[in-house]
């Protein structure tokens, strides 16, 4: 009678634990870091990982701020959801709630679901892509990509929120474009060129 009542209450603890047990949510870049010429626009594009697939708990709204180097880089457009995907949270095209903020080296991203949370619940995968934000680079050396949430966070299809255990900042390093590289090239074997020659002579 012990025993059988000791494997009940173990299993039901085990129960306990793997429903309130949730996924380690990430949120980052892709690509984590890139490499562009000057004068560029240069894509990156910020995802989401680890929701629960088609099921509780899915994502509804998300607040998010992006700050980068803006003697670097300077903020172009977004576009919201996944290129392959499509926005998750507008499955069926019904729209959805978005906002964007940008100042000097900060762009705030906001949007809310007008779907219902039994839809999102359903049909929502558990890993995607959020926004593609595109930045104009401005000048050569590297600009962190780092994210805060902002007021609201991330919340799910009930309206509760989630919790983010792990942030991934991303950079873009503009470089010289290769016609200036070798034009600097150039000049510098012509510079030492004429040193030698002007050494040989003395």
């Amino acid at each position: 009678m012990k025993k059988s009542l000791f494997s009940v209450i173990a299993l039901a603890a085990l129960l306990l634990f793997i429903t309130t047990t949730s996924h380690a949510i990430t949120i980052g870049f892709d690509p984590v870091s890139q490499d562009v010429p000057v004068g560029d626009t240069v894509a990156v594009e910020l995802f989401i990982l680890d929701l629960e697939n088609y099921s509780p708990d899915s994502l509804s709204t998300f607040d998010l701020d992006i700050s980068f180097d803006s003697a670097i880089l300077a903020f172009h457009s977004v576009v919201f959801g996944d290129p392959v995907l499509g926005d998750q949270l507008d499955l069926w095209g019904l729209g959805s709630w978005t906002g964007v903020t940008h100042g000097v080296g900060t762009v705030n991203l906001y949007e809310l679901s007008f779907d219902s949370a039994d839809d999102l619940n359903t049909f929502q995968v558990g890993s995607f892509t959020l926004a593609t934000l595109t930045f104009d680079t401005l000048a050569v050396g590297t600009s962190s990509l780092d994210i805060t949430l902002g007021a609201w966070g991330l919340g799910d299809a009930n309206g509760n929120a989630l919790t983010v255990d792990q942030i991934q900042s991303g950079s873009i390093s503009p470089v010289p474009e290769p016609a200036t590289m070798l034009l600097v090239g150039s000049g510098m074997a012509g510079i030492f060129g004429l040193r030698r020659k002007r050494w040989f002579k003395s």
